[in-house]
């Protein structure tokens, strides 16, 4: 009975490890020990998630910076794919540099000064960029590839439907905030996501797009 009990814990912590795991809101969240790879103190970060995926509200990770520069820089990819300031591709001090120091809102106009720069990347291209830093494929696919992992134990044989991708902020430890101006409201990718049921990359219109790189 003694044996029997405790091959049953053992199962159930094994079930547990791979459910927390599974449950990761994003790669780096248990290696950094900050929710939500939020970003740390006297940092902002900027983030690009699936918008109500899974049909709750919630969002799903795609990719953060400067997260992604740190990880760019480790691959040999060159800094030149990510958004610039002043003419240059922006750097990682740059998120610790703020003038009030925890400043959401300096974070949002500086956040939304970046991303906007790729706000209106084609989800056909082959463009090196955040969430497609090698560019072995497009951007479009990448992210159905990446939406499925997500909707692993929901019905995926249809692929997805205008999809919103969408920009958030994260202040000193603070939850992801919508990025956002006043003049034109969320900052989202100009161009919604549609997967066929094979999980590649299709126009929502129907029309004709570059299928491979």
């Amino acid at each position: 009975k003694n044996m029997m009990f405790l091959l049953k814990i053992s199962v159930l912590a094994a079930f547990l490890v791979i459910f927390c795991d599974g449950a990761r809101f994003c790669p780096r969240e248990r290696r950094d020990g900050i929710k939500e790879c939020r970003a740390r103190d006297n940092e902002f970060k900027c983030g690009i998630f699936f918008e109500n995926l899974l049909g709750g509200g919630e969002l799903k990770w795609i990719g953060a910076i400067p997260d992604a520069i740190s990880k760019a820089r480790r691959g040999n990819v060159q800094d030149q794919i990510f958004p610039k300031v002043n003419g240059e591709p922006v750097k990682p001090e740059y998120f610790r540099n703020m003038a009030r120091n925890c400043d959401s809102t300096e974070a949002n106009a500086k956040c939304y000064l970046l991303m906007a720069q790729i706000a209106d990347d084609k989800l056909d291209s082959c463009k090196k960029t955040l969430g497609n830093s090698n560019g072995d494929d497009t951007i479009g696919n990448q992210l159905c590839d990446q939406a499925r992992r997500f909707l692993a134990k929901k019905d995926t044989s249809r692929g997805v439907r205008d999809q919103k991708l969408a920009f958030y902020s994260s202040t000193c430890e603070e939850g992801w905030t919508a990025v956002t101006s006043s003049q034109r409201g969320n900052l989202l990718v100009d161009e919604k996501l549609c997967c066929d049921n094979n999980w590649k990359y299709v126009k929502c219109n129907g029309g004709s797009f570059r299928k491979t790189c």
